[in-house]
């Protein structure tokens, strides 16, 4: 296969490959995530009704009471996050990787894992309006609203910071989900190739992919859940003043294990969404010439 050019020479391409494996991934696994985010804010407050329990509950409470329609409210600012927040956070982690690293395939873990935290902060904030918009759509029962009438809903009650609500949540999200992914994934393979001599293909990018998406759920649940709930405020009802007190108000109220509410949902989700989102970049990245991860 010819090689468009040299390896340096294609970030852009790198980028634009990675945000066609996430819109893929997430247009695939969006009914889950609405699910998941419902579950979320299901249980606010010690008086607050559950009606949604868990992800099969949830999934036939939601098609019956709303419609199929439903589980894929707020798709189109979901697509909108991915082509900016994973395209980033994808697409820039070999850059920062390099740039802090010249070891080549041998680059240590915590080299990995910064790199990530770097390209996923970065993606988390550019994406935080996509975020919020998502969210809010999704969080609401009943009616279906556009995503125009959500941001002029927005920008008219809150301002234009009401579109970076829940931005320090993100961004801590973003930071960490980002640098387990992809030094979970880059030090899974680079692990199976020396000591099980695994070759770079379909079946080592499978296997990686949904080690991944495993340790993602554990290590991202908690903030994940402090997001959801603040990003779902609106100016007429808010019930937190930040993280923190997101997190204390949480735990006094619900327990320790409301921060993994939705934890089955997210696993489910993340399984299908990081096996489609990396093994699609991975091919096409052969496909372009471009060297795998």
């Amino acid at each position: 296969m010819n090689s468009i050019g040299p390896e340096e020479n294609k970030p852009i391409l790198r980028m634009f490959l990675a945000g066609i494996a996430s819109i893929a991934a997430g247009g695939s696994t969006h009914p889950v995530d609405t699910v998941k985010v419902r579950l979320q804010k299901e249980g606010e407050g010690q008086s607050a009704v559950k009606k949604y329990k868990n992800i099969i509950r949830g999934s036939y409470v939601i098609y019956k009471e709303e419609g199929l329609r439903a589980l894929y409210k707020g798709l189109s600012a979901s697509l909108g996050r991915e082509a900016t927040y994973s395209t980033l956070r994808l697409g820039l982690y070999e850059p920062f990787k390099h740039m802090i690293s010249n070891d080549g395939e041998k680059t240590s873990l915590g080299v990995k894992f910064f790199a990530g935290l770097m390209s996923g902060s970065t993606g988390a904030i550019v994406a935080n309006p996509c975020d919020v918009l998502k969210i809010r759509l999704q969080s609401i029962s009943g009616h279906h609203q556009s995503v125009f009438a959500e941001i002029t809903q927005i920008l008219h009650h809150e301002g234009i910071l009401g579109l970076y609500k829940g931005t320090m949540p993100n961004l801590l999200r973003g930071a960490i989900l980002t640098g387990t992914k992809m030094a979970t994934y880059d030090q899974t393979k680079q692990w199976l190739k020396e000591h099980f001599a695994f070759k770079e293909g379909f079946s080592l990018q499978f296997v990686c992919s949904f080690a991944t998406g495993l340790m993602l759920s554990i290590t991202t649940a908690p903030m994940d859940l402090i997001k959801t709930r603040i990003m779902s405020q609106d100016a007429g009802h808010k019930v937190y003043n930040g993280l923190m007190d997101c997190a204390i108000k949480t735990f006094k109220q619900e327990g320790l294990g409301a921060f993994y509410k939705g934890f089955f949902p997210q696993w489910i989700r993340f399984g299908p969404f990081n096996i489609i989102q990396l093994i699609v970049w991975e091919q096409l990245r052969t496909f372009c010439g471009i060297k795998n991860i």
